[in-house]
Formats: C-alpha cells, structure tokens, sequence
C-alpha cells in the first residue's frame, strides 16, 4: 500500500517496508537515519554498533515488515521511516530485546500498539514525522485497536511534537515518559 501524506512543503509518499522496491536500499537508509538520530554515537566496534542498531530495529524488520513505514521524498530517497508493532504484549522476544520494554507493560492493554519514529536531518519539521505517524495510526484504528503509545525520555525534544499529535495520556516512570493515544 503506497500513501501520500500532506506533509508541509515536503513531497513525500508513504510505502511499507513490505512494498518498497528496493528492500535493501530501504534499509540501509533507515541504518543512516537511525544512526543520524539516535543520540549514541561512541561504539567500541563495528559489531557493537551493529548490535545497537540490531536491538531497536531488528525485530521490527524481522516480525513486522508491513508496520515499517517509509517517507520517500519526490526522487524516492527514503527521508524518514516508522518501526510499528500493533501487539506489544505478546512481541517476544521484543521484551528482552528492548531495554526497560516492560516499564509500561501494565499500560499495553489500552494502548497495545507502539512505533518509533526518526526522520532524517534536513527533512524535520516539514511535517514528514506526522505524516508517517498518522499513517501507522490509521492502520492501528482499521485494525480496531484502542489505542498506540511510544516511550520517550521525560526532558526528550519530541515530547512536544507527539502531544500535538494526540499522545496526552502521560505517565512518567523514573527518566521515561509513556505517551498514550486512544484510538
């Protein structure tokens, strides 16, 4: 299914990992958006970095390829991606993969589904982001789910951007933040 958002003044169409032309193209530039936004940067090796990269997108990749979003701008360079799971109750070996998985465990029934979301630099605040959580939304809802959440630092600079999204169902747990939507 191929999608096309109204993100700001970015041209972008949405395409499941499953339906992307070019699956390994795709991934690799989900690797360099991730890498460009995650806040680690220091690894002692290629295969460390390789493991950090394996625990928060290698299950996803692996078990729910059709809840992997990507936002491709007008040339089909992929500008961002979302990595969904609509059951996170039931995603073994997700919560012994994910540190501090569970933290929120007891909030998964009203909000089973969870996403992140990363966009490359250049690309941010063009509304490319919200196009594609919208879009996993969406999904959520045909699927007849009661809600999506996300985890998030408390001080995160996203914390804002997914309120005015509609995450207001907020619970801090010591340095994290769950973010709750019903659907």
């Amino acid at each position: 299914m191929t999608a096309t958002p109204a993100t700001g003044d970015a041209d972008a169409r949405l395409v499941r990992l499953t339906d992307h032309p070019d699956r390994d193209a795709a991934l690799a530039a989900l690797e360099a958006i991730f890498f460009a936004s995650t806040t680690r940067t220091d690894f002692a090796s290629a295969v460390e970095r390789a493991a950090f990269m394996e625990t928060w997108t290698g299950w996803f990749v692996t078990h729910a390829p059709a809840d992997l979003w990507f936002a491709l701008a007008g040339n089909g360079t992929v500008i961002g991606y979302l990595t969904g799971c609509k059951d996170s109750a039931g995603a073994v070996p997700l919560d012994r993969t994910i540190p501090k998985y569970d933290v929120f465990a007891d909030r998964f029934a009203a909000y089973p589904a969870h996403f992140h979301v990363n966009v490359r630099p250049g690309w941010r605040d063009r509304g490319v982001g919200r196009a594609l959580v919208d879009r996993f939304t969406e999904d959520c809802r045909a699927d007849g789910l009661p809600g999506l959440h996300l985890v998030t630092g408390v001080f995160a600079r996203n914390v804002a951007f997914y309120q005015r999204a509609g995450f207001t169902d907020a619970l801090q747990r010591g340095p994290l933040l769950f973010l709750g939507r019903r659907l």
